[in-house]
């Protein structure tokens, strides 16, 4: 537990000072593979709970998939596409706003950590809610 509150304290963590655009970057690409672990861990929790949910809702036809395969290979790339348009943005804001603080960086990660958890989670919560309503007897 103590690692793991560590490790996010570390995320969170401001560039060190003075922050210029290679410190920016380096803290950035630095965090690129806690993301992606974070991401991914999530992100394949959802899909056993979207893929249960949708299986077991009786929406499927015949031979149906519940996931596109192809969208598993695409969202890791957009994900990271993403992640680099972090720190597209954070660069050339310093260098605009030279009393940006320091602070900006990590709330910035961490605006997008969490859009991203919740775009890899929504279908798991979407159809997971519709499961409950069916169980509930709400939806059929």
């Amino acid at each position: 537990m103590k690692r793991i509150r560590h490790t996010m304290q570390w995320l969170f963590t401001a560039p060190q000072e003075p922050v210029t655009t290679r410190r920016v970057i380096g803290w950035w690409e630095l965090r690129r593979l806690p993301f992606n672990v974070i991401l991914g861990s999530i992100g394949f929790l959802a899909l056993l709970l979207f893929t249960a949910c949708i299986e077991s809702a009786g929406v499927l036809q015949p031979g149906e998939d519940a996931v596109e395969p192809l969208a598993l290979l695409i969202v890791p790339l957009v994900a990271n596409a993403a992640y680099t348009g972090g720190w597209l943005i954070d660069a050339p804001l310093r260098r605009m706003r030279r009393s940006l603080s320091p602070s900006f960086t990590p709330q910035l990660f961490g605006l997008g950590l969490l859009f991203s958890l919740f775009v890899v989670s929504f279908p798991a919560i979407l159809w997971g809610s519709y499961r409950l309503l069916q169980l509930l007897n709400v939806l059929r």
